[in-house]
């Protein structure tokens, strides 16, 4: 099995983090989406990280649907609830995750693509309201549980949680999400020290 993606993409990350913790191996394939000979879309015709390659030869996009698939090749370590009610729970979770790192990724393309001038304020802010929406949700849920977790277990939402945080220190530390949302702060701490977590740190 591969997986196709970026050593930055916190949707690859995801999804790396995920297949570590089911301990399912596979082998990475670096793909720079943005590169003028990138092969991306010879598995994904959008041209977006990641793909996931499985053995059959079958390629699977978009990570909240890799996410769901790796679930199944590895139930034995679970990481969704079987009872339906949590299990939407969770991939609710999973997804406010995944809004968080759109929207940071959304800001740091249209700086990128524009010149400063030419930046879209409203959409920047636009963007950075929904981080700040999904933060505050996932600090409600940590303070109003009583484990460790965004629920009573460690899930795919805490990956998607985790990855969206440490992206926006990757990407937005001006952000300081740290200071406005104390509660995070040492849920994030608890992520960090993950085996899954330490081996998935993005570099530049």
């Amino acid at each position: 099995m591969k997986l196709v993606g970026s050593l930055t993409s916190p949707f690859v990350r995801k999804i790396r983090v995920q297949l570590l913790e089911k301990e399912i191996p596979f082998e990475f394939v670096l793909e720079d989406v943005w590169s003028p000979d990138t092969k991306i879309t010879e598995h994904n015709p959008l041209g977006k990280v990641p793909a996931l390659i499985l053995n059959g030869g079958q390629v699977l996009f978009d990570s909240t649907v890799i996410s769901g698939q790796v679930e199944y090749l590895m139930p034995t370590i679970p990481l969704l609830p079987t009872k339906p009610e949590m299990r939407a729970k969770v991939r609710t979770l999973e997804v406010c995750g995944q809004g968080i790192s759109e929207a940071a990724v959304a800001i740091l393309l249209e700086k990128r693509f524009h010149p400063a001038e030419h930046v879209s304020t409203a959409w920047v802010d636009r963007q950075t309201q929904k981080i700040h929406n999904g933060l505050a949700y996932f600090a409600h849920h940590v303070e109003h549980m009583p484990g460790h977790y965004l629920t009573d277990q460690f899930s795919i939402a805490d990956i998607a949680a985790g990855c969206a945080l440490f992206y926006l220190d990757f990407r937005m530390p001006e952000l300081d999400w740290r200071k406005q949302y104390p509660a995070l702060v040492d849920y994030a701490e608890r992520m960090a020290c993950r085996p899954s977590f330490e081996a998935t740190r993005p570099v530049v």
